[in-house]
């Protein structure tokens, strides 16, 4: 493993490797080895080394920090290693014990607030449930709040990301945010240890605006994932989380961009070719800027008038059920189906109505499938998007 792991991994752009091997191979060991060996090198290219596993107490940071210490190397460890965690656990761990070093201009109401809950986190008494109740209003609400105070506090006296480092490591005022914060050192370290989810989550430095790690900080670095499998379900809960969070209603949404599309005259400034477009249409059977326009308002036009959306769509009497309808915290409808049933719009002329209603899969199809229409939509969509990028 070490003779692979010193071909394959010092390559500028080596590509992925699945390294597939039991436990109890010392899989982990040696590619701890192989770090403490080749850090100096990756500091001289200024490229970095992330060790990502699914969950941050699975990270061997001890073990790679023992490496360090027994060959001597115990400074190198403090100024090129970082632990990467979620903003809210540092600052439990840690602000009570540096109380004393941050100046009373960032005691705020909101800091203030922010110590007396974690005072109650440190309560032995208080019960598990309420101390995660807390725990959470600490992470969705006091954390940040008080993180834009200090990122505030920091814009308003250093011009620069440069400035506001050079505070935090040199001005007795602003030193005690890397021990709240410790990922504002993350230019500077090399070898980074994460978790899968942190990875795909934002970073989160207070001297420059947060960023994906895969935005920034995967070009040419070495990256190594530990329990690949697991981390896969991490990666696609995240993916399911991210789309709930980013929630849009495709009907309302399409009915927007076709009025628009259908009354507005685009400006002439939006018309004219760019240089750019001019270069890159040359040769090339490219409609021009004002034919891409009307072949999207022909498409939204036919769409419109193929499903009939100028009628509002409501579910039918006959698909409302208190068995089978539920109104969750989002104020959303929801509808649970059998599983030998199927959705229809059926459109009703006389009251300028699409009937949103359940057919057994059995039935003859009267209507319009309703997942035909949302397909069709989001290939709209899809076109939308790719004749304005282009």
């Amino acid at each position: 493993m070490e003779e692979i792991l010193n071909q394959y991994c010092k390559q500028d752009n080596p590509g992925l490797l699945l390294l597939s091997m039991p436990t109890g191979s010392g899989k982990t060991y040696n590619l701890l080895k192989f770090i403490h060996s080749n850090y100096k090198e990756f500091v001289k290219q200024e490229r970095k080394i992330l060790f990502i596993t699914n969950l941050k107490k699975n990270l061997p940071m001890d073990e790679l920090k023992k490496l360090f210490i027994d060959n001597g190397n115990e400074q190198d460890f403090q100024k090129y290693v970082l632990f990467i965690d979620y903003n809210v656990d540092p600052i439990i761990k840690n602000l009570l014990n540096i109380d004393h070093q941050i100046p009373d201009k960032f005691k705020t109401e909101i800091y203030l607030q922010l110590k007396k809950y974690i005072e109650i986190l440190q309560n032995e008494q208080i019960p598990i449930s309420f101390k995660e109740s807390i725990k959470t209003e600490i992470r969705k609400n006091i954390e940040p709040a008080f993180r834009d105070i200090i990122k505030k506090t920091l814009s308003e006296n250093f011009e620069n990301k440069k400035a506001r480092l050079s505070a935090i490591k040199n001005n007795q005022d602003y030193q005690w945010i890397k021990e709240l914060y410790p990922a504002v050192f993350t230019d500077d370290k090399t070898i980074l240890f994460l978790s899968i989810n942190k990875f795909v989550a934002q970073n989160t430095t207070l001297v420059e605006p947060s960023y994906y790690f895969p935005e920034r900080l995967i070009n040419k670095s070495l990256i190594f994932i530990d329990e690949f499998d697991t981390t896969k379900d991490a990666v696609l809960k995240n993916i399911i989380q991210s789309g709930l969070r980013h929630q849009v209603d495709l009907l309302d949404l399409f009915l927007n961009i076709h009025n628009h599309l259908m009354q507005t005259e685009c400006p002439e400034a939006l018309v004219q070719e760019s240089k750019w477009r001019k270069k890159q249409s040359s040769g090339k059977n490219w409609l021009s800027l004002q034919e891409q326009i009307e072949s999207l308002r022909e498409k939204a036009n036919y769409i419109f008038k193929q499903y009939q959306l100028q009628h509002i769509c409501k579910s039918h009497d006959s698909f409302s059920s208190k068995e089978r309808n539920f109104l969750f915290y989002d104020y959303k409808f929801h509808n649970v189906l059998a599983r030998n049933q199927r959705v229809e719009i059926i459109g009703d002329i006389d009251s300028r109505t699409n009937w949103i209603n359940a057919f057994n899969i059995k039935e003859k199809k009267t209507g319009t499938d309703l997942q035909e229409l949302l397909s069709t939509i989001t290939d709209f969509y899809l076109i939308f998007r790719q004749k304005l990028s282009i």
